[in-house]
């Protein structure tokens, strides 16, 4: 069943409307106040978002340029006010801040769906994903205590060498360590592909247990 409408751009981008996430999430506030302040949690317009002039409601077709940051919007004449597109990273990220039975729901319908168009997408198109993927986590953990396993990986050239069980089994290393040492669980950071955000360690942490474990390896 189609909550809300996603729109998948020949790249393989999906997006949807920042009008109909509102409307299904029902939030409390006026849409002005809360889309800047959802926008605020870091995105980056052009990236994560567009936003345009448009006519009384939203009757533009979405097409995608050769670049996936530049959205060409067709509009009618008539009163404009100011719509927001979103990449679908970008509404996962925004529901997940929601805490709320609607905004779990639809995350999981959001990711649902990407599930279905992984199925059938094209190599290019997958490659895309987890390249604008790579770009959000690059740009929600920035800062120099806080290393995602997945981050650690691919900076130093690993990430393709370990599988997801391995990945696993090193990230539960890292946490136990963590609370070991600093007798405390580690900081989660927001992230659209788990529900109770990713855990980050200081990068000389995770270096030390990885090199732990592949010396038992």
């Amino acid at each position: 069943m189609e909550i809300i409408k996603i729109l998948t751009t020949e790249n393989g981008l999906q997006t949807v409307s920042a009008t109909d996430l509102y409307k299904f999430l029902e939030p409390k506030s006026q849409f002005n106040h809360w889309i800047k302040r959802m926008l605020n949690y870091g995105f980056i317009e052009g990236l994560d978002f567009w936003s345009f002039l448009t006519e009384n409601k939203l009757t533009s077709k979405i097409t995608e340029t050769d670049c996936s940051s530049n959205l060409n919007i067709k509009r009618e004449r008539g009163r404009l006010s100011k719509e927001y597109v979103l990449s679908l990273d970008c509404a996962k990220s925004i529901a997940m801040v929601q805490r709320s039975e609607k905004g779990r729901q639809i995350r999981t319908y959001f990711i649902e769906a990407e599930k279905e168009f992984r199925a059938i997408a094209t190599p290019q198109q997958i490659q895309e994903l987890y390249k604008r993927l790579s770009i959000l986590e690059s740009k929600q953990i920035n800062y120099i205590d806080d290393w995602a396993i997945d981050r650690y990986l691919r900076v130093n050239n690993l990430f393709s060498e370990l599988s997801k069980t391995d990945r696993q089994q090193l990230g539960k290393l890292c946490t136990k360590t963590h609370k070991e040492k600093y007798s405390m669980p580690p900081k989660k950071v927001p992230h659209p592909s788990y529900t109770d955000g990713q855990n980050v360690y200081p990068y000389e942490l995770i270096n030390a247990v990885f090199k732990d474990w592949k010396a038992k390896q």
